[in-house]
């Protein structure tokens, strides 16, 4: 039906939306009231807690902090783009390995770890940003080379959750715990690394040399349980051999023999 040249069903729509409106500016109201303790969360800034979407400020990562594109980076942004038209549209598809560029440079550890890679395995002469982050100061600087919004950037680095966007430790653990994994002992293997370094996933260790952070499947299920440092896999995994990875991280002694099953 139509009133005054309006369809009913706009105006039922219209009506819903505003009672819904009432509902929760009511019960926004009650929970105020009655729960007294809850008044502060409810009125909170963003946080952690918030999800990964929201920016954290830290003394490393506000958008005033310096942040400048190295040599490499530079070299590897100019090929970058390279691959794209000159348009605005297409400079923006370079807001996703740009973001990977910024990370890469950021990796603090991969030129201090010494390793003897296993017979066919590929050589990683650079990081692959595996232990890097992506600082606020970063994204603005890729917004500002690529002639988008800051928002265009932020959108791209708070979906994909590749990019951290807080700063991890010197060698960022990335323990995976997908089912193969998980039945193979992965959950071990975390109280193992959380037990020998004082922290719990999601934490870096005081000094700044480890971050724990437990992801979905990497990949290597054949040999689980397994972890990522970085950008290189350690499978197999005991809780003995865990501690013996640890040591030799933090020793920066990091032999390295291809993954052999004792399973099989």
């Amino acid at each position: 039906f139509f009133f005054f040249g309006l369809p009913g069903s706009m105006l039922l729509r219209t009506a819903l939306c505003r009672s819904t409106s009432a509902g929760a500016r009511s019960l926004h109201t009650a929970l105020l009231r009655r729960a007294p303790r809850a008044a502060p969360l409810l009125r909170a800034a963003p946080s952690r807690a918030s999800g990964t979407f929201h920016h954290v400020k830290e003394a490393d990562n506000l958008e005033e902090t310096p942040f400048e594109f190295d040599e490499e980076a530079e070299k590897e942004i100019a090929f970058t783009l390279n691959k794209y038209p000159d348009t605005l549209q297409g400079r923006q598809s370079g807001i996703m390995p740009l973001l990977w560029i910024v990370q890469a440079q950021l990796d603090r550890a991969h030129a201090t770890i010494k390793a003897d890679n296993p017979r066919g395995a590929m050589a990683f002469p650079k990081s692959q940003g595996g232990g890097g982050w992506v600082p606020l100061a970063a994204m603005h600087k890729i917004a500002e080379r690529l002639g988008c919004s800051h928002m265009d950037v932020y959108e791209v680095a708070t979906f994909f959750t590749m990019y951290n966007r807080e700063k991890r430790g010197r060698f960022h653990i990335m323990l995976c715990a997908t089912t193969p994994c998980m039945v193979c002992g992965a959950y071990d293997i975390m109280h193992t690394i959380e037990k020998h370094l004082g922290i719990k996933a999601g934490e870096t260790t005081a000094d700044g040399e480890f971050t724990l952070t437990e992801v979905e499947c990497l990949g290597a299920c054949v040999n689980a349980p397994m972890v990522q440092v970085n950008d290189m896999f350690f499978e197999n995994l005991t809780t003995e051999s865990t501690v013996q990875l640890l040591d030799n991280l933090k020793a920066e002694d990091l032999p390295i023999s291809p993954p052999v099953s004792p399973r099989i």
